[in-house]
């Protein structure tokens, strides 16, 4: 316990130190409910397969491994994902989900480990349940040497368990002489309650026996043995298949109890067929029913070669067109088709007709194509050969940003989604997408096997503001000469400060802007016009009094007695007007207003001087 405890620690460091892009949900109690694994190199492959076999992965029903490159595994010894042990116990096997996304393994050896087990199941994937596998081919070979031990060997896994396989492909040579073997050989070796639908068979398959002897071998293109409520669907084997086995198809060796079923399937591969009269139940399609089984739109346009047949003498009960035998039900056959070839008919069991044999050269015309769609297949024209099964579709998805758009119409292929997914084939498509207030976005997207093309995102460009108004303003601005204004810098900084760059959703700023150039226009104010100041004129100095006359000597007389003096009248000085100083803003001198006044005083004094002599 406490060794397996230790490798489940170890082994879940490395994938948290490997895999950066791991992202892990919690519950409550902080248990690993989900994981994402990406795989890109040889290494991590090989650790993938170490931890599922660690029991790294048991019960996670939700993990995701996602192959992001082709990986070539030339000299690497490969041990299966879910393998057995010694006892043929799968104590731990893969359930979650792991995508291939269209790449390729590649020189997968499983020759040195193939039989060594009693009830081993071998393959990229030994043994799954409740797992999807998709987008994955595996090309590689098994060179059976010796006798081997009963095993399910499956390329793209050996067992399956309520499982899915879509859109597989298995390239695989398998060779085997004078050994016996007992098992199992397809795509998948066993298969219960499990689904195939669009998955390949091609390479070749070859169990030769020198004494033309039975091996207890089920071998089919896509599944060596399928029971319960398996489906096969969509599939199709081009692998040459040379078998001396109990069971040989070309899509299933033996179809199980519980009445799975084939739908949409064909086999164009070439038929050697080999084996005992006491055994050996080969047919084009199935080699053997056991059940109520649904056969339905099939066809097999292989050449059924007869010339190493043990049996030489027809009819071959054992061998049919579609069907080897019908060992037990009754199985339900619709509008199937196969290689007319002598002697052999639709179905081994001569009481049972598996439908309408053809010409392989007619199985090529249109004529053909029309009766097997007609009547229900789904398949399309090959001017070049046989018809073709239409490619599987993926769900695309389709998510649009910004988020918060409204009226999102999305139109891919030429179809208007109405819940944001379509399912399309691998290819390119135009989508367009239109939503309020955006312009009408349109683009090619390519859809492949890999996941990440099944998701699109599709960004739409909003239209751009209206900046009208703010055009309008700015010129208005510019038409303006700054130089009448006391002050222009509030107009600069508004058009300054105008954004080019906002869309239609923010149509209210750039309103804004517009508006605040306007403001800031209606708030110039205009300077002063400059007026002239008026012309005084000079103030006009008082005219000076005029200087009194130089006194004129007079002869004076001889002195004689002087008479009497008459008192002399008193003179009023007549009153003056006040010297008011004129308030012109020039600069009057005291000194010359006071000398003026005492010459006017002396000239007065003169004058009544003169008046008294006389």
């Amino acid at each position: 316990m406490k060794k397996r405890i230790a490798s489940l620690l170890a082994a879940l460091a490395l994938c948290l130190t490997l895999l950066p892009m791991a992202a892990f949900a919690e519950d409550a109690v902080g248990a690993a409910q989900s994981s994402r694994t990406v795989i890109t190199t040889v290494d991590e492959l090989m650790q993938f397969a170490a931890d599922v076999n660690a029991g790294a992965y048991d019960s996670k029903t939700d993990a995701v491994v996602s192959l992001e490159s082709d990986l070539d595994l030339s000299g690497k010894t490969w041990t299966s994902i879910g393998c057995a042990d010694n006892d043929a116990n799968v104590p731990h096997f893969f359930s979650g989900k792991f995508y291939g996304n269209g790449h390729t393994i590649s020189n997968l050896d499983f020759s040195s480990t193939y039989g060594n087990i009693l009830y081993e199941s071998l393959g990229f994937f030994g043994y799954i349940e409740n797992a999807e596998i998709s987008g994955l081919t595996v090309q590689g070979s098994v060179n059976a040497t010796g006798s081997r031990k009963y095993s399910d060997f499956g390329s793209i896994v050996g067992a399956s368990n309520k499982s899915t396989i879509r859109d597989c492909v298995s390239d695989i040579s398998f060779t085997n002489s004078d050994n016996y073997l007992d098992g199992s050989i397809g795509l998948c070796g066993f298969a219960m309650d499990s689904t195939f639908e669009h998955c390949q068979s091609k390479g070749s398959i070859s169990v030769t026996r020198t004494d033309n002897g039975v091996a207890s071998l089920n071998v089919g293109g896509i599944v060596g043995y399928a029971g319960g409520t398996s489906e096969i669907r969509y599939c199709v084997n081009t692998a040459d298949i040379e078998v001396c086995a109990n069971s040989i198809g070309g899509i299933a060796g033996s179809l199980g109890s519980g009445n799975p079923s084939i739908t949409n399937c064909y086999s164009i591969g070439k038929l050697t067929v080999l084996g005992k009269p006491s055994g050996g139940n080969t047919g084009g399609i199935v080699g053997m029913i056991n059940g109520n089984t649904p056969i339905k739109h099939c066809y097999f346009a292989g050449e059924i070669d007869l010339t190493n047949y043990g049996v030489t003498t027809p009819p071959y009960k054992r061998l049919g067109g579609l069907v080897g035998k019908v060992a037990s039900g009754t199985p339900v056959f619709e509008n199937n088709y196969y290689t007319a070839t002598e002697n052999v008919a639709s179905c081994g069991t001569s009481t049972f007709a598996a439908d309408t044999a053809e010409a392989i050269d007619s199985m090529k015309t249109p004529e053909f194509y029309d009766k097997l769609t007609q009547n229900g297949g789904d398949y399309r024209f090959n001017p070049n050969g046989t018809p073709l099964l239409p490619g599987p579709k993926y769900t695309v998805t389709f998510t649009v940003s910004p988020a918060e758009l409204t009226n999102v119409v999305i139109t891919a292929n030429g179809q208007t989604l109405t819940n944001g997914s379509i399912d399309l084939e691998a290819g390119v498509y135009p989508v367009t997408v239109t939503a309020d207030n955006c312009e009408p976005f349109s683009a090619d997207i390519t859809i492949t096997a890999d996941t990440a093309t099944h998701a699109q995102t599709l960004t739409l460009t909003y239209k751009p503001a209206d900046y009208t108004a703010v055009d309008a303003a700015i010129a208005k601005a510019g038409a303006l000469n700054r130089d009448d204004y006391t002050d222009f810098s509030a107009v600069d900084a508004a058009i300054n400060a105008v954004d080019r760059s906002k869309n239609i959703t923010q149509q209210a700023d750039v309103d804004a802007m517009a508006k605040d150039i306007e403001d800031a226009i209606a708030a110039l104010v205009v300077k002063p016009t400059a007026t002239p100041a008026p012309t005084e004129a000079p103030t006009a100095a008082p005219t000076p009094a005029p200087a009194a006359p130089a006194a004129t000597a007079e002869p004076q007389p001889t002195a004689t007695a002087a008479p009497t003096a008459t008192p002399a009248p008193v003179v009023t000085a007549t009153p003056q007007p006040p010297v008011t100083i004129p308030q012109t803003g020039d600069s009057m001198n005291v000194t010359l207003l006071f000398a003026l006044a005492l010459c006017s005083g002396a000239a007065l004094g003169l004058a009544a001087h003169k008046k008294n002599r006389s």
